[in-house]
């Protein structure tokens, strides 16, 4: 009988995914902050950008985060009047299916997880070499991924070699900082010119930036918590399987070409 093989990484010359347990709910509530996230937070980084680019036009047309702005102010008329019914169902189908396949889908991927671990022989590769750059498994400073992140979303995830990642919430915060003209507005704000940053600064995208800007800082900090349970699970399944008389526990795919 053919054995059950399932990976417990891959590496390509910018990214590397990694098989391991994940809460369901985490991603659930990730995906309700912004769908999307909750799937980049899988390793779905097509999907999860599919479903960030859908969410940020639907919520365009219907001006969701203006009526929830004006809701929290307390200006229901106004939260009533801005709101387009039409495209808030399109807005809400989006929001309960991410939802949904977020918790459903980290399940799967547990499931998986799991089986990974209990296989006799399990594969590793500790470098990738191609046209798109080099990849290797080091031990990373949570800290310092998490520190990067706060600076700009996407740091972090280079820094842990994870830079397709980064450059996803890389790109989707400058788009969302140019359109929202945050840095400016945050300029006016120190300088006191109050009444200037009210007029200048776009509510509707301003909006987007707490949930991606909270989760790079998460997620840069327990990827790097991740990759370096990695590590130190194929170091020292490399050292017994070195000196463990022969007895091989692991395979390994060490450089670029396995």
């Amino acid at each position: 009988m053919t054995q059950f093989r399932i990976k417990r990484m891959q590496m390509t010359g910018i990214s590397i995914g990694i098989f391991h347990k994940k809460t369901p709910w985490m991603a659930a509530w990730w995906s309700a902050a912004l769908p999307g996230l909750g799937h980049i937070c899988l390793g779905e980084y097509f999907k999860g950008f599919i479903l960030l680019t859908w969410e940020a036009y639907v919520n365009t047309k219907a001006h969701v985060n203006m009526a929830i702005l004006y809701t929290f102010t307390g200006d229901f008329q106004a939260a009533h009047d801005v709101i387009d019914e039409g495209w808030a169902l399109v807005y809400v189908s989006i929001f309960c299916f991410a939802i949904f396949d977020g918790y459903r889908m980290t399940i799967e991927l547990n499931t998986y997880a799991d089986l990974e671990r209990k296989q006799k022989n399990r594969q590793f590769q500790f470098a990738k070499y191609s046209i798109w750059g080099v990849n290797y498994l080091s031990h990373k400073n949570p800290w310092a991924a998490a520190g990067w992140s706060a600076l700009f979303a996407g740091f972090g995830h280079i820094y842990n070699m994870k830079t397709l990642k980064g450059i996803i919430l890389l790109g989707w915060l400058v788009v969302i900082i140019h359109l929202s003209h945050f840095p400016q507005g945050v300029i006016y704000t120190l300088t006191g010119r109050f009444e200037e940053t009210r007029n200048l600064v776009d509510y509707h995208w301003l909006m987007f930036f707490p949930s991606i800007y909270v989760f790079g800082i998460w997620d840069a900090y327990n990827d790097a918590v991740e990759m370096n349970k990695l590590f130190e699970e194929a170091f020292k399944g490399h050292l017994r399987e070195r000196f463990s008389g022969g007895k091989k526990a692991h395979k390994f795919s060490i450089g670029g070409n396995n």
